[in-house]
């Protein structure tokens, strides 16, 4: 099993398990696959506490994301304000539907 995982694990397992470092290319991959983890995660997560763990998770992988795109958090947060001036944000809860494109 080749999973991502956190700085501290390999000290803390110790001899538990085998790790390698990643090349720069299979640690953007090794991101992406992550953060669907967690986003699953987060989706099956049943209890308040959970929840907040894994969505601190999440965010933890959206960070690493980021940081590895030279992408500062600021420029993410100003382009996620630019879409609730355009498209809102979820706080209505609506629910597509229909759409007369997909026909």
């Amino acid at each position: 099993m080749r999973k991502l995982v956190r700085d501290k694990i390999p000290d803390i397992v110790s001899d538990a398990a085998q790790f390698e470092v990643l090349s720069n290319e299979d640690y953007r991959v090794a991101l992406r696959q992550k953060i669907t983890e967690e986003a699953q995660e987060v989706k099956n997560a049943d209890t308040r506490a959970s929840l907040v763990e894994e969505l601190g998770d999440l965010e933890e992988v959206i960070r690493a994301i980021l940081e590895d795109a030279s992408i500062n958090y600021e420029e993410m947060d100003s382009l996620r304000q630019a879409k609730i001036n355009q498209k809102g944000k979820f706080v209505q809860k609506f629910v597509m539907i229909k759409n007369d494109e997909e026909s």
